[in-house]
């Protein structure tokens, strides 16, 4: 099973109870996020939310949700579990759900903002393991069965490593005159995996290199385009504002 459906079937999995769980005046969503800011929009796998958060047809939700649940992956993992968290620990979102599948078997990890402001790890359930929340509504949490359709996933191979020279992931674009296959549509940035604004940053998930560096630096003139993790690895490439006015621009 390819990580974009193993991924869908995760989050489907989560579905069903969250919405059989919430509350009269909650709503859930997948695919959407938060409009944290003018300049801070995050998609998150799952939100619950109040209703009246809901912005419509704009496909985001006004403000902090209630709980935002992300599914990890290759490219988002130590996002998920690093800034993003802290992300929604600065716009005070109270819950913070993450699905880690880091092995054969998924165990969900969930914190809660305490007075302080600062999430502390409420519980951390491994596979067979059950655990009841009460925040924002009260949900027995047991992965061997909410994600009962996992597949077993192949056994590892073994015996085969990337040499420094094999770190550019699919091939190049084709000429301007040529038309684009699906290959290269994995390209940046096609094959973004997701794509939000922090601080008025853009960040796309995904298995990057240098190739995607220049054309995101064509796309986006005098940024300064940051890829946040080795060339080929799954990771994040962040498009940061430019250095600034040139000094000679600043005199004139």
């Amino acid at each position: 099973m390819t990580h974009t459906l193993l991924h869908q079937v995760l989050v489907s999995d989560l579905v069903v109870p969250i919405g059989l769980a919430e509350t009269a005046e909650q709503a859930s969503r997948t695919g959407s996020g938060p409009r944290l800011a003018d300049n801070t929009w995050l998609r998150s796998d799952l939100l619950v939310f109040r209703k009246e958060q809901d912005a419509g047809d704009r496909g985001y939700i006004e403000g902090a949700p209630l709980l935002a649940i992300e599914v990890t992956s290759d490219a988002s993992r130590e996002v998920d579990l690093g800034a993003k968290k802290d992300m929604y620990e600065r716009f005070a979102v109270p819950s913070y759900w993450v699905v880690d599948l880091k092995g054969d078997e998924p165990e969900l990890q969930v914190f809660e903002l305490s007075d302080d402001g600062r999430y502390a790890e409420e519980a951390r359930v491994t596979w067979g393991r059950t655990c009841t929340i009460t925040r924002p509504f009260a949900i027995e949490l047991a992965p061997d069965q909410i994600f009962d359709r996992l597949p077993r996933p192949p056994a590892p191979r073994k015996g085969i490593h990337m040499s420094d020279q094999d770190h550019r992931t699919g091939p190049d674009l084709p000429h301007c005159e040529e038309p684009i296959l699906i290959d290269a549509f994995g390209r940046w940035p096609t094959g973004a995996e997701k794509v939000e604004l922090w601080d008025g940053c853009p960040v796309f998930y995904g298995a990057w290199d240098e190739r995607d560096v220049e054309i995101a630096e064509r796309a986006y003139p005098g940024r300064v385009i940051r890829l946040d993790q080795p060339p080929g690895e799954p990771g994040t490439l962040t498009v940061l504002p430019g250095p600034g006015v040139p000094e000679d621009s600043q005199a004139s």
